[in-house]
């Protein structure tokens, strides 16, 4: 290619690129359309919601006269104007059907533009197709009044509408009469953006509720409801209750709860004298949570022989239980020992007696440690020796142990002066058991000890937990305590000393500094120095 050639190309370039920025500037493209819906300004590409025909204003400049301006909604034209200006500006009330509408702007101005953008109407209130406590499935109104049984109802419904729920309140409103007076009780729920469905507990006093239930849409559409919840109890209080048929005190309590399923209006006890004891006192009608139910911790003073009481439960409707009860007073019952089997324990000398006793007139509690193969007694406490008697002692005692078996012996004395007598044998190995293969532990090192029980029955955790308190490096009673074979199911492992420990107990090992059985003292340090010694044979041949 000559150089006159390229230079005619280059020219040729140049005036094709100034051809076209001509024609640009001929074609006068619109330099600005702004639209509004509703005094909100909404952009090219952008959606608006509106509960009804939305009103527009729209404002274009361009470069030229504008030749032509012509609104579109899905397709259809609705205005047209020629403005034979470089600017328009109009308010426009468009007419738009429910649901999602396609806004078009399309400007001639020497040249064609289009603004686009989306418009949601929705000019309908929410409907509501309740499931609960009453159903409408064909979306229509709640019934006027509905009974119900409780005071606890669940208020349900799909929600149907166009965009979706934004808001839904419910307010209850219960009046009743109280000292002669109109009274009125409101209570209100509220819930946020709750989908296609909606679920609330509603608390009701005894008889008519006004319920007032408002639901409002995103685009501020309410639908309003208004109905009663009539509630008609005839249900009585359920009781359930601790009495004891027999007991050896004069003194019992009684335990348990009253519920109701709407409210409780009062509990009354009655003794063997003909008193009343008011557990739960009358109040007003207005509803109340806290009234559904009721503790009763009652004492009640007995004589000997056979005493009946009366509990009585009362609820808001008037629907009454009464419950009797015969408790027969025997001086004569035997008290009974029981041993916390877990708890009872040989730790560094000294065994740890845990349990109680009960049942009957308790005068005094003796605790002894006794050597069961010379039937010495080692120690002595007194667990209860106080100047009136009662009907339960716990026991929580130290005393010194035997160097193998200690016998631990409880003795009771009742009100008539007659003893009783229960045992246990704690059996533990003393330091002549260090170091053992049958799996007993060293009682030096804080480790526990199985413990036997002589006497019948478990030790009740209402009284105590129960739980063993491992945290000293002592195991439960039963366990296999210091078993260093890996039957707990840890993996013993060694360090550089040699000594060996149980990965899942710790109480498996014999001591902080001695040899796990099979080890080899210094084995590591040995084996890293053959190891070195090894690589620097190597590195030598290497050279």
């Amino acid at each position: 290619m000559t150089r006159r050639s390229v230079r005619g190309a280059i020219w040729g370039i140049v005036i094709a690129i100034a051809i076209a920025g001509m024609a640009g500037v001929v074609v006068g493209d619109v330099q600005n359309t702004s639209v509004s819906v509703d005094g909100t300004e909404l952009a090219a590409g952008d959606t608006v919601r509106v509960d009804g025909h939305p009103t527009l204003d729209v404002s274009i400049e361009a470069d030229t006269a504008i030749d032509l301006v012509e609104v579109r909604v899905n397709g259809d034209i609705r205005e047209s104007f020629e403005p034979g200006s470089e600017s328009f500006s109009r308010t426009l009330d468009v007419e738009m059907d429910d649901g999602e509408n396609t806004l078009e702007i399309i400007t001639n101005a020497g040249g064609t533009s289009t603004y686009e953008a989306t418009v949601h109407k929705d000019s309908t209130s929410p409907y509501l197709r309740y499931t609960s406590p009453f159903s409408t499935p064909d979306l229509s109104s709640p019934p006027e009044s509905t009974t119900v049984g409780d005071a606890q109802v669940t208020l349900a419904a799909d929600i149907v509408d166009e965009f979706g729920v934004e808001s839904i309140v419910i307010e209850r409103r219960h009046d009743y009469i109280f000292a002669s007076q109109r009274e009125t009780t409101r209570e209100s729920y509220e819930i946020s953006n709750p989908g296609g469905s909606f679920s609330q507990e509603l608390f009701l006093g005894d008889g008519e509720n006004q319920i007032t239930a408002t639901y409002t849409d995103e685009t501020g559409n309410t639908r309003v409801h208004e109905f009663v919840l009539y509630v008609d109890d005839t249900e009585q209080p359920t009781m359930d209750l601790t009495v004891p048929e027999r007991t050896g005190t004069d003194e019992v309590r009684v335990q348990g709860t009253v519920t109701d399923n709407v409210k409780l209006d009062r509990v009354e006890l009655e003794g063997p004298t003909g008193s009343t004891t008011q557990v739960l006192q009358s109040t007003h009608a207005e509803p109340n949570r806290d009234r559904l139910s009721t503790e009763v911790n009652t004492v009640v003073s007995l004589n000997e022989g056979e005493n009946d009481i009366t509990i009585t439960a009362v609820d808001a409707a008037g629907n009454t239980i009464e419950r009797d009860y015969t408790i027969v007073y025997d001086r004569d019952i035997d008290p009974a020992v029981t041993f916390d089997q877990e708890r009872t324990t040989v730790e560094n000398g000294d065994v740890s007696v845990v349990g109680r006793v009960d049942r009957g007139e308790i005068d005094s509690v003796t605790i002894e440690s006794v050597n069961p193969e010379t039937d010495e007694i080692i120690d002595i406490v007194r667990a209860y020796g106080g100047d009136e008697t009662t009907s339960r002692v716990d026991l929580d005692h130290q005393l010194a142990a035997a160097d193998g078996e200690t016998l631990v012996r409880v003795i009771v004395t009742d009100s008539q002066g007659d003893q009783h007598e229960e045992t246990i044998t704690v059996s533990g190995g003393g330091a002549s058991t260090s170091g053992a293969d049958d799996g007993s532990t060293d009682d030096t090192d804080g480790s526990s000890t199985q413990v036997t029980a002589e006497t019948p029955g478990s030790f009740d955790a209402d009284s105590d937990d129960g739980g063993s308190d491992d945290g000293d490096g002592s195991s439960n009673a039963g366990d296999d305590t210091g078993d260093t074979d890996g039957s707990s199911g840890g993996e013993t492992t060694e360090d550089a000393s040699g000594s060996g420990s149980n990965d899942a107990d710790d109480s498996g090992s014999n001591g902080g500094g001695n040899e796990t059985s099979g080890s080899i003292p210094g084995f590591s340090v040995v084996t890293a120095l053959l190891a070195f010694l090894l690589i620097g044979a190597r590195l030598r041949g290497a050279e």
